[in-house]
């Protein structure tokens, strides 16, 4: 059993961080849009909102058991760090944070896919039930009595 906690918390761990860098990027590409030019200058705006808010929604795919995210989540990641990779070869140092974050995000991902193919053959979610949503499920249950 303790290996199943484990596996669910690898899933939801990976979940939570690329959910964490789907709200980072959507917040940046926001400042962009709205008040700083400097953001603007680095690249984000229009089509870095769109990514973000698709990088949140693979981000809950994955927090609820869907095996296609987490496929997209490691295409999407594979492919950005490659293009970092090659930005950095052409010189340009300062996307080093970029390039480490979406490896570190990458080899979460990678290791969740075992994981992932585990808890969907006993039937589990990497979603554990928490004590907030508990709570007010139980609290609606009440208000419906």
């Amino acid at each position: 059993m303790k290996e199943n906690c484990s596996q669910g918390k690898l899933v939801g761990k990976t979940a939570n961080l690329i959910i964490f860098i789907g709200i980072l990027y959507t917040f940046l590409s926001i400042l962009s849009l709205v008040v700083c030019s400097f953001f603007t200058e680095r690249g984000y705006g229009i089509k870095s909102l769109i990514i973000g808010l698709f990088i949140i929604s693979l981000g809950y795919g994955i927090r609820y058991g869907y095996m296609p995210s987490l496929y997209a989540a490691t295409t999407l990641f594979s492919a950005a760090a490659i293009y970092f990779i090659f930005l950095v070869l052409d010189g340009q140092y300062i996307i080093i944070i970029r390039l480490l974050l979406c490896l570190w995000v990458l080899s979460l991902t990678v290791r969740s896919i075992p994981a992932m193919f585990k808890l969907k053959a006993e039937g589990l979610s990497p979603d554990r039930n928490s004590k907030y949503k508990d709570f007010f499920l139980r609290r609606n249950k009440k208000k419906d009595s």
